[in-house]
């Protein structure tokens, strides 16, 4: 099902005029019937021209950008992003992350989380490394005290460590990285969210950016993500260097 919901995306000008031509062949071959194809097929026709002229004049056919790359939603702030990332982590099985402390997603969420270990679904963590460089100048361009985010990381690991400890099938596994922070990136098996992070705006104050897990952007995203997670050079697992 997934796999056609992705075809019909991708090739959605060539699937309408299809049903077009079902409507006309419906409207062609109506001799027996008394009509009733040939009103069918004149519905069926009508509904295709109308979809297709609605894709045109809106600039969302086949060939639509929004479409092609799967955007869903733009939110001005990532607050107003959050209720559709908590809907769709209830349904989640899976999760690929890349953030800093994560304390209110933590304290919001966690049943929904343990829900997700319950089942064998793991969740994947790239945050930074408490204390390096480039975290402390993140600190000064968020207009953060000093240490601020060290110590949400610091309680990032505790907690991972937390549920971890209780054996649940599934697990949560964290590397650190002491690079220029990358964009926030929240990857569902069935949703993907992602901003940038600004200059002198607060993390949830920040742009941010909603797509299906049918378009290009999801699937840019996944290989991302798991080229920085399998890279030695950029990140080392936190759970085992960290006290």
């Amino acid at each position: 099902m997934k796999a056609l919901r992705k075809y019909i995306r991708k090739n959605a000008t060539l699937v309408e005029i299809i049903i077009a031509l079902v409507g006309l062949a419906l409207i062609i071959v109506d001799q027996t019937t008394r009509g009733i194809l040939a009103d069918i097929g004149v519905s069926v026709l009508a509904s295709a021209i109308i979809v297709f002229l609605t894709d045109v004049l809106m600039g969302t056919g086949d060939q639509g950008e929004a479409r092609k790359w799967g955007l869903e939603g733009v939110y001005r702030t990532r607050g107003e992003m959050n209720k559709s990332c908590d809907y769709y982590l209830k349904k989640a099985k899976s999760i690929d992350i890349i953030a800093f402390g994560l304390r209110s997603w933590r304290d919001s969420q966690e049943k929904a989380i343990e829900n997700i270990l319950r089942s064998g679904g793991m969740i994947r963590i790239i945050t930074m490394k408490p204390g390096c460089e480039n975290l402390a100048q993140r600190e000064a361009d968020e207009d953060q005290i000093p240490g601020q985010m060290s110590n949400d990381i610091e309680s990032l690991i505790a907690w991972a460590k937390r549920l971890n400890s209780r054996k649940y099938k599934g697990k949560i596994a964290i590397r650190y990285h002491t690079h220029q922070p990358q964009n926030f990136l929240f990857l569902m098996n069935n949703r993907l969210f992602t901003g940038p992070y600004l200059f002198h705006k607060q993390s949830q104050q920040t742009l941010s950016f909603e797509y299906n897990n049918f378009g290009t952007a999801y699937e840019y995203y996944s290989d991302y993500f798991n080229e920085l997670w399998n890279n030695p050079e950029f990140c080392e697992d936190a759970l085992t260097t960290s006290k």
